[in-house]
Protein backbone atom coordinates (compact mmCIF):
# COMPACT_ATOMS: atom_id res chain seq x y z
CA UNK A 1 0.00 0.00 0.00
CA UNK A 2 1.57 3.30 -1.14
CA UNK A 3 0.83 5.92 1.19
CA UNK A 4 3.27 8.94 0.40
CA UNK A 5 1.56 10.95 -1.67
CA UNK A 6 -2.08 10.38 -0.02
CA UNK A 7 -3.06 12.91 2.65
CA UNK A 8 -6.61 13.17 3.99
CA UNK A 9 -7.46 15.92 6.70
CA UNK A 10 -9.00 16.32 9.93
CA UNK A 11 -12.06 17.74 7.80
CA UNK A 12 -12.31 14.43 6.21
CA UNK A 13 -12.53 12.60 10.04
CA UNK A 14 -14.98 15.04 10.87
CA UNK A 15 -16.92 14.61 7.83
CA UNK A 16 -16.74 10.86 8.10
CA UNK A 17 -17.69 11.40 12.10
CA UNK A 18 -14.95 8.91 11.93
CA UNK A 19 -14.77 6.85 15.24
CA UNK A 20 -12.69 4.37 17.43
CA UNK A 21 -15.31 1.99 18.46
CA UNK A 22 -14.02 -1.82 19.23
CA UNK A 23 -10.96 -3.70 20.37
CA UNK A 24 -11.30 -6.87 18.86
CA UNK A 25 -10.22 -10.01 20.45
CA UNK A 26 -10.44 -13.73 19.43
CA UNK A 27 -11.14 -15.46 23.33
CA UNK A 28 -11.80 -18.58 24.53
CA UNK A 29 -14.18 -19.07 27.17
CA UNK A 30 -16.00 -15.83 26.81
CA UNK A 31 -18.49 -16.87 29.90
CA UNK A 32 -15.18 -16.23 32.09
CA UNK A 33 -13.43 -13.13 30.14
CA UNK A 34 -16.98 -11.56 30.80
CA UNK A 35 -16.89 -12.33 34.30
CA UNK A 36 -13.67 -11.01 34.79
CA UNK A 37 -14.22 -7.44 33.00
CA UNK A 38 -17.65 -7.11 34.23
CA UNK A 39 -16.94 -8.26 38.12
CA UNK A 40 -13.49 -7.16 38.87
CA UNK A 41 -13.98 -3.86 36.28
CA UNK A 42 -17.19 -2.64 36.21
CA UNK A 43 -17.91 -3.06 32.86
CA UNK A 44 -21.13 -3.59 31.11
CA UNK A 45 -21.81 -6.71 28.97
CA UNK A 46 -23.50 -5.13 26.17
CA UNK A 47 -26.65 -6.55 23.96
CA UNK A 48 -26.07 -6.04 20.02
CA UNK A 49 -27.79 -7.23 16.64
CA UNK A 50 -25.65 -8.78 14.44
CA UNK A 51 -25.75 -10.72 11.52
CA UNK A 52 -25.04 -14.74 11.11
CA UNK A 53 -21.53 -15.64 11.18
CA UNK A 54 -19.27 -18.30 11.53
CA UNK A 55 -18.08 -16.95 14.86
CA UNK A 56 -19.96 -15.59 17.79
CA UNK A 57 -19.89 -12.15 19.22
CA UNK A 58 -19.47 -10.23 22.56
CA UNK A 59 -18.94 -6.80 23.59
CA UNK A 60 -18.68 -5.39 26.87
CA UNK A 61 -16.86 -2.17 28.23
CA UNK A 62 -18.03 1.26 29.82
CA UNK A 63 -20.61 3.00 28.33
CA UNK A 64 -19.83 6.58 29.50
CA UNK A 65 -16.74 7.95 29.88
CA UNK A 66 -15.99 10.88 32.89
CA UNK A 67 -13.43 14.30 32.74
CA UNK A 68 -11.01 14.18 35.16
CA UNK A 69 -13.92 15.87 37.89
CA UNK A 70 -15.86 12.66 37.61
CA UNK A 71 -18.24 14.97 35.56
CA UNK A 72 -19.71 12.77 32.48
CA UNK A 73 -17.55 13.85 29.45
CA UNK A 74 -18.74 16.14 26.74
CA UNK A 75 -21.04 14.75 24.07
CA UNK A 76 -18.37 16.35 21.82
CA UNK A 77 -15.75 14.03 22.88
CA UNK A 78 -15.14 10.58 20.99
CA UNK A 79 -17.56 7.81 22.54
CA UNK A 80 -16.52 5.39 24.87
CA UNK A 81 -14.42 2.43 22.99
CA UNK A 82 -15.79 -0.93 23.52
CA UNK A 83 -14.06 -4.95 23.58
CA UNK A 84 -15.49 -6.80 20.96
CA UNK A 85 -14.54 -10.92 21.86
CA UNK A 86 -15.13 -13.41 18.72
CA UNK A 87 -15.15 -16.80 19.84
CA UNK A 88 -15.94 -19.80 18.10
CA UNK A 89 -14.30 -23.39 19.07
CA UNK A 90 -14.63 -24.65 22.49
CA UNK A 91 -13.44 -28.00 22.12
CA UNK A 92 -9.79 -26.07 21.74
CA UNK A 93 -8.36 -26.82 24.80
CA UNK A 94 -5.01 -24.69 25.10
CA UNK A 95 -4.94 -22.41 22.12
CA UNK A 96 -2.04 -20.53 21.64
CA UNK A 97 -2.10 -16.84 22.32
CA UNK A 98 -0.87 -14.75 18.49
CA UNK A 99 -0.17 -10.80 17.86
CA UNK A 100 -0.24 -10.45 21.64
CA UNK A 101 2.86 -9.19 23.71
CA UNK A 102 5.68 -6.70 24.87
CA UNK A 103 6.65 -8.01 21.31
CA UNK A 104 4.14 -8.87 19.64
CA UNK A 105 2.44 -6.02 17.16
CA UNK A 106 -0.86 -5.84 19.90
CA UNK A 107 0.64 -5.10 23.59
CA UNK A 108 -2.42 -3.80 26.05
CA UNK A 109 -5.16 -1.85 26.78
CA UNK A 110 -4.23 1.21 28.97
CA UNK A 111 -7.23 1.89 31.77
CA UNK A 112 -6.76 5.29 33.01
CA UNK A 113 -8.08 6.20 36.41
CA UNK A 114 -7.83 8.86 39.25
CA UNK A 115 -6.05 6.50 41.77
CA UNK A 116 -4.16 3.59 40.54
CA UNK A 117 -2.86 2.43 44.39
CA UNK A 118 -6.63 1.75 45.18
CA UNK A 119 -7.64 0.15 42.26
CA UNK A 120 -4.98 -1.94 42.84
CA UNK A 121 -6.50 -2.66 46.08
CA UNK A 122 -9.72 -3.34 45.38
CA UNK A 123 -8.32 -5.50 42.85
CA UNK A 124 -5.91 -7.35 45.08
CA UNK A 125 -8.88 -7.96 47.03
CA UNK A 126 -10.68 -9.78 44.53
CA UNK A 127 -7.75 -12.17 44.01
CA UNK A 128 -6.43 -10.53 40.47
CA UNK A 129 -2.71 -10.81 40.48
CA UNK A 130 -1.74 -7.07 39.33
CA UNK A 131 2.15 -5.87 39.97
CA UNK A 132 3.34 -3.52 42.52
CA UNK A 133 3.02 0.34 41.31
CA UNK A 134 5.65 2.69 40.06
CA UNK A 135 6.26 5.64 38.56
CA UNK A 136 7.79 4.73 35.06
CA UNK A 137 10.25 7.29 33.83
CA UNK A 138 8.31 10.62 33.40
CA UNK A 139 5.75 8.79 31.82
CA UNK A 140 2.92 7.87 34.34
CA UNK A 141 2.52 6.08 37.37
CA UNK A 142 1.73 2.64 36.42
CA UNK A 143 1.18 -1.37 36.83
CA UNK A 144 -0.02 -4.73 34.58
CA UNK A 145 -2.05 -7.05 34.73
CA UNK A 146 -3.36 -9.96 32.98
CA UNK A 147 -7.09 -11.45 31.76
CA UNK A 148 -7.84 -15.26 32.04
CA UNK A 149 -6.82 -15.57 28.73
CA UNK A 150 -3.36 -13.55 29.00
CA UNK A 151 -3.85 -10.39 27.68
CA UNK A 152 -1.90 -7.54 29.42
CA UNK A 153 -3.84 -4.42 31.15
CA UNK A 154 -2.00 -1.22 32.49
CA UNK A 155 -3.58 0.69 34.86
CA UNK A 156 -2.42 4.33 34.52
CA UNK A 157 -3.09 6.97 36.92
CA UNK A 158 -4.06 10.38 35.57
CA UNK A 159 -1.16 11.98 37.74
CA UNK A 160 2.30 11.21 38.01
CA UNK A 161 3.34 9.69 41.48
CA UNK A 162 4.68 13.29 42.91
CA UNK A 163 1.99 15.31 41.69
CA UNK A 164 -0.64 12.74 43.55
CA UNK A 165 1.21 12.85 46.84
CA UNK A 166 1.35 16.51 46.88
CA UNK A 167 -2.07 16.43 46.39
CA UNK A 168 -2.52 13.99 49.59
CA UNK A 169 0.07 16.53 51.29
CA UNK A 170 -2.39 19.64 50.35
CA UNK A 171 -5.63 17.75 51.70
CA UNK A 172 -6.50 17.91 47.97
CA UNK A 173 -7.14 14.47 46.88
CA UNK A 174 -10.85 13.38 45.80
CA UNK A 175 -12.57 11.11 47.77
CA UNK A 176 -13.36 7.61 46.33
CA UNK A 177 -17.11 7.18 44.96
CA UNK A 178 -19.50 4.55 45.89
CA UNK A 179 -20.68 4.03 42.48
CA UNK A 180 -17.63 3.17 40.59
CA UNK A 181 -16.08 -0.15 41.46
CA UNK A 182 -12.70 0.70 41.46
CA UNK A 183 -13.38 4.24 43.19
CA UNK A 184 -13.02 6.20 40.55
CA UNK A 185 -14.27 6.41 36.51
CA UNK A 186 -11.80 4.43 34.39
CA UNK A 187 -11.33 4.69 31.02
CA UNK A 188 -9.93 2.49 28.20
CA UNK A 189 -7.29 4.94 27.21
CA UNK A 190 -4.97 3.85 24.98
CA UNK A 191 -4.74 0.57 22.73
CA UNK A 192 -1.05 -0.18 22.87
CA UNK A 193 0.37 -1.22 19.78
CA UNK A 194 3.74 -1.80 18.07
CA UNK A 195 5.43 -0.90 14.53
CA UNK A 196 8.66 -1.68 12.63
CA UNK A 197 8.20 1.99 10.56
CA UNK A 198 7.20 4.87 12.55
CA UNK A 199 7.24 7.29 9.48
CA UNK A 200 5.29 5.15 7.36
CA UNK A 201 2.75 4.35 10.69
CA UNK A 202 2.51 8.24 11.20
CA UNK A 203 1.19 9.27 7.55
CA UNK A 204 -0.97 6.44 7.73
CA UNK A 205 -2.77 7.15 11.23
CA UNK A 206 -2.75 11.17 9.93
CA UNK A 207 -3.10 10.67 6.40
CA UNK A 208 -5.04 8.73 5.50
CA UNK A 209 -7.57 8.40 8.96
CA UNK A 210 -7.46 11.76 9.62
CA UNK A 211 -6.37 11.44 13.04
CA UNK A 212 -4.24 14.12 15.15
CA UNK A 213 -0.94 12.84 16.48
CA UNK A 214 -1.17 14.25 20.22
CA UNK A 215 2.13 13.60 21.82
CA UNK A 216 5.72 12.26 21.40
CA UNK A 217 6.71 10.43 24.37
CA UNK A 218 11.20 9.93 23.73
CA UNK A 219 11.68 7.37 26.79
CA UNK A 220 15.80 7.43 25.72
CA UNK A 221 16.89 4.42 28.58
CA UNK A 222 14.82 2.18 27.58
CA UNK A 223 15.29 3.23 23.50
CA UNK A 224 11.81 3.25 22.47
CA UNK A 225 9.43 6.34 21.39
CA UNK A 226 5.95 6.47 22.06
CA UNK A 227 3.25 8.06 19.74
CA UNK A 228 -0.14 9.04 20.43
CA UNK A 229 -3.10 9.46 18.33
CA UNK A 230 -6.79 10.18 18.37
CA UNK A 231 -9.78 11.77 16.94
CA UNK A 232 -10.23 14.70 18.51
CA UNK A 233 -10.62 18.29 18.37
CA UNK A 234 -9.19 19.02 21.67
CA UNK A 235 -5.08 20.46 21.48
CA UNK A 236 -2.67 19.59 24.22
CA UNK A 237 -1.83 22.82 26.67
CA UNK A 238 1.77 22.97 25.40
CA UNK A 239 2.07 23.23 21.40
CA UNK A 240 5.57 20.98 21.59
CA UNK A 241 3.95 18.12 21.52
CA UNK A 242 7.70 16.38 21.56
CA UNK A 243 8.86 17.88 24.69
CA UNK A 244 6.30 19.10 26.91
CA UNK A 245 5.80 16.69 30.16
CA UNK A 246 3.18 18.62 31.14
CA UNK A 247 0.67 17.49 28.19
CA UNK A 248 1.32 13.28 29.85
CA UNK A 249 -0.74 14.16 32.52
CA UNK A 250 -3.40 16.12 30.56
CA UNK A 251 -3.22 13.05 28.20
CA UNK A 252 -3.73 10.47 31.04
CA UNK A 253 -7.02 12.78 31.62
CA UNK A 254 -8.37 12.74 28.57
CA UNK A 255 -11.47 10.58 28.64
CA UNK A 256 -11.64 9.10 25.18
CA UNK A 257 -9.10 5.69 24.12
CA UNK A 258 -5.48 7.15 21.99
CA UNK A 259 -4.22 4.86 19.61
CA UNK A 260 -0.38 4.52 21.31
CA UNK A 261 2.61 2.99 18.85
CA UNK A 262 5.38 1.97 20.46
CA UNK A 263 8.83 2.39 18.11
CA UNK A 264 12.22 1.17 19.38
CA UNK A 265 14.67 3.18 18.15
CA UNK A 266 17.20 0.59 17.81
CA UNK A 267 15.38 -1.03 15.13
CA UNK A 268 14.27 -3.94 17.53
CA UNK A 269 12.00 -6.05 14.78
CA UNK A 270 8.66 -6.84 15.90
CA UNK A 271 6.54 -9.49 13.82
CA UNK A 272 3.85 -8.30 11.96
CA UNK A 273 0.29 -9.10 12.41
CA UNK A 274 -0.77 -12.39 11.26
CA UNK A 275 -4.60 -13.21 10.65
CA UNK A 276 -5.48 -16.11 13.48
CA UNK A 277 -5.67 -19.90 12.83
CA UNK A 278 -8.27 -21.68 14.11
CA UNK A 279 -6.28 -23.04 17.33
CA UNK A 280 -5.13 -19.49 18.10
CA UNK A 281 -6.66 -16.47 20.41
CA UNK A 282 -5.30 -12.94 20.45
CA UNK A 283 -5.77 -9.48 19.04
CA UNK A 284 -7.61 -8.86 15.66
CA UNK A 285 -7.96 -5.86 14.94
CA UNK A 286 -9.08 -2.16 15.59
CA UNK A 287 -13.15 -1.35 14.80
CA UNK A 288 -13.74 2.32 13.30
CA UNK A 289 -17.16 4.05 12.51
CA UNK A 290 -17.92 6.11 9.96
CA UNK A 291 -21.34 8.10 8.98
CA UNK A 292 -21.13 6.91 5.12
CA UNK A 293 -19.23 3.73 4.66
CA UNK A 294 -19.78 4.23 0.79
CA UNK A 295 -18.19 7.54 1.24
CA UNK A 296 -15.10 6.16 2.82
CA UNK A 297 -14.97 3.31 0.29
CA UNK A 298 -15.06 6.23 -2.35
CA UNK A 299 -12.17 8.24 -0.73
CA UNK A 300 -9.66 5.01 0.01
CA UNK A 301 -10.26 4.50 -3.86
CA UNK A 302 -9.51 7.59 -4.61
CA UNK A 303 -5.94 7.76 -2.28
CA UNK A 304 -5.16 4.32 -4.11
CA UNK A 305 -5.68 2.76 -0.20
CA UNK A 306 -6.28 -1.27 -1.12
CA UNK A 307 -9.15 -2.82 0.87
CA UNK A 308 -11.14 -6.10 0.93
CA UNK A 309 -14.93 -5.81 1.75
CA UNK A 310 -16.80 -8.11 3.96
CA UNK A 311 -19.54 -9.42 6.08
CA UNK A 312 -18.75 -8.92 9.36
CA UNK A 313 -20.31 -7.95 13.11
CA UNK A 314 -22.11 -4.61 12.18
CA UNK A 315 -23.00 -6.11 8.46
CA UNK A 316 -21.02 -4.88 5.46
CA UNK A 317 -17.75 -3.79 6.05
CA UNK A 318 -14.20 -2.78 4.34
CA UNK A 319 -10.74 -3.85 6.11
CA UNK A 320 -7.72 -1.94 5.20
CA UNK A 321 -4.70 -3.04 7.00
CA UNK A 322 -1.95 -0.39 8.61
CA UNK A 323 1.96 -0.76 8.11
CA UNK A 324 2.52 -3.47 10.23
CA UNK A 325 -0.74 -5.65 8.92
CA UNK A 326 -2.97 -4.94 11.38
CA UNK A 327 -6.75 -4.87 10.25
CA UNK A 328 -8.39 -1.90 10.69
CA UNK A 329 -11.90 -2.55 10.22
CA UNK A 330 -14.41 -0.05 9.14
CA UNK A 331 -18.60 -0.15 9.91
CA UNK A 332 -21.25 1.84 9.36
CA UNK A 333 -22.57 3.68 11.93
CA UNK A 334 -25.65 2.38 12.74
CA UNK A 335 -27.46 5.63 13.64
CA UNK A 336 -26.56 7.16 10.54
CA UNK A 337 -28.59 4.24 8.50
Amino acid sequence: MEISTFSQSSDFATEMNLKLTHNILRVKDPSGMIQFYVNKFGMESIQISTPSLPYNISVLGYTTNYDENFAKASNTLPSPTLLEFHHNDPSIISPSLTNSGTSEVYWKIGITLYDVDYAREILQSKQVNITDASQFEDIGYVCHLRDPNGFCLELLQHDFEKTFQEKINKSSKQTPVDNFPLGYPVCIGQITLHTNDIEKTQRFYCNILGMKLLSIQEVPKYSFTLYFFAWTNENPPQSDIKDATINREWLWKRPYTQIEVRYFNNQKQIPSFKDLQDNEIGFQGIRVMCNDLNGFISKMKAGNVSFVESNGTFGKEIIIRNPDNIPIYISQNKSEQ
